[in-house]
């Protein structure tokens, strides 16, 4: 466990933020060997079928993604504060209610599996296999959502190494079980669902296992552990406002999913390449930027709040450098990419469609890397009014230009409208940060 606040920041931040970002490639590099797997031994019907359902999965995980990374902030601010007693027992109130909430959510999900699939238009030919695989996937709702929670927990006390451990782990267990499911045992995409399950659930243990080990360094005073509302009563604030700005920003992506869907299953796969391909980069400098939202966590914590400016300078410089090799290979070796997941003979239209987004649209992910990096700030300094209206605007911005180029640009606007958002976000977010409201009002009163 670490304090971020102490020591050099450039060594602490590059140290605290490197296993996170090799966890983060690790994990979208497996996913890459998934849908690999999919795309060359089930085809574009296979990355057809996990594409048209995986935005209403997204939208769903990042729902507690929001709220296990606000909940999170609320442990970073504790953990540094010592207030370790408090810290303990808010994080097994906080897991049991995540894993029965996943229960019943995954469980509701595929009784309206039908409904669903009418409202994302999945073409009929893949709609079978589509609720194979989105009924394995949400039966293993509650294990799912609870590795979210396990890891932001470690990460919030300062511990990010382990995470890059298991990640090796669970991408192993993934890769394999695809493997001998998809390949040898003809599974399809029963086969990958049920793969991710097995694995999570492993690597759940083993990071449950590391939490407690870490909490018995920690002095609670021999206070016991006790399940109260009133733990979550108190991280609600911290909570809620992530799980509204993610729901913000996933929102667009499930409303686009029709108009997708409904060009075909050559447009959908094109969607699951670029999706990919997207993915893979964001996961590198958001993961970059969870040091940015636990460092300035806890300099609130502990009261350092005239350190927060420079830990977000260091995090812009820190994400940029980690990002930009894999910007630069997408963009220069496109069609050796987007390869990864098609087979030789797919569609030319799939093909030019993966390859433009590469080509035109991908450089303007520079932008997001601050907007992402301001939302880390905001989120560790419980600015949520700059969060939420920063994502609504990138949001909305995403939604609008999406419905009115898709008419014109086909899969080439869904792509534009990405770029476009990124840059107008940019502009607001860049001119929140210097106008400075969102610093904490202790600070302000102190200025």
């Amino acid at each position: 466990m670490k304090d971020l606040t102490k020591g050099n920041i450039y060594k602490t931040f590059f140290f605290f933020g490197l296993p996170l970002v090799l966890a983060g490639v690790l994990t979208q590099s497996y996913d890459l060997i998934d849908s690999s797997i999919a795309g060359k031994f089930l085809g574009e019907r296979g990355l057809a079928t996990i594409s048209s359902i995986s935005p209403l999965s997204i939208f769903i995980s990042s729902m507690f993604w929001g709220f296990c990374v606000g909940f999170s902030v609320y442990i970073a601010r504790l953990f540094s504060a010592q207030e370790y007693a408090k810290l303990k027992s808010a994080f097994y109130t906080c897991l049991l209610m995540i894993f029965i909430l996943g229960v019943v959510i995954g469980g509701a999900l595929i009784l309206l599996f039908d409904p669903l699939a009418n409202l994302l238009n999945i073409d009929p030919s893949i709609r079978k296999d589509a609720f194979v695989y989105f009924s394995i996937v949400n039966a293993g709702r509650g294990i799912l959502v609870l590795g979210v929670l396990l890891v932001f927990t470690l990460n919030s006390m300062g511990v990010s190494g382990y995470t890059f451990y298991m990640s090796l782990l669970s991408g192993v267990l993934n890769v394999t079980g695809n493997i001998v499911s998809v390949i040898f045992l003809k599974m399809g995409v029963a086969g990958i669902a049920l793969s991710t399950l097995l694995s999570t659930t492993v690597v759940n243990l083993l990071y449950l296992l590391k939490i407690r080990s870490c909490f018995k360094q920690l002095d609670n005073g021999g206070q016991k552990v006790n399940l109260k509302a009133s733990y979550l009563k108190n991280a609600l604030p911290y909570a809620l406002p992530n799980m509204a700005q993610q729901g913000v920003m996933y929102i667009v992506t499930l409303l686009t999913s029709p108009l997708v869907n409904k060009m075909g299953i050559y447009a959908t796969a094109s969607y699951s390449v670029v999706s990919h391909i997207y993915n893979f980069i964001a996961t590198v400098y958001q993961n970059s930027s969870r040091t940015v939202s636990t460092y300035s966590a806890q300099c609130v914590g502990s009261k350092q709040y005239d350190k927060i400016e420079k830990g977000v300078r260091v995090g812009l410089i820190q994400g940029i450098f980690f990002a930009t090799p894999f910007i630069l290979a997408c963009v220069f070796f496109r069609q050796a990419v987007c390869g990864l997941f098609l087979k030789a003979d797919a569609s030319e239209i799939t093909k030019q469609y993966s390859y433009d987004f590469c080509k035109l649209y991908l450089p303007f992910i520079y932008f997001n890397i601050l907007n992402n990096l301001l939302h880390a700030l905001y989120r560790g300094v419980k600015a949520m009014n700059h969060l939420f209206l920063m994502t609504l605007l990138g949001s909305v911005t995403k939604l609008l230009f999406s419905v009115f180029l898709i008419s014109k640009m086909e899969m080439s606007g869904i792509y534009l409208s990405w770029a476009i958002s990124w840059v107008l976000e940019c502009i607001v977010t860049t001119i929140l940060y210097f106008v400075g409201k969102w610093k904490p009002k202790e600070e302000l009163q102190t200025a």
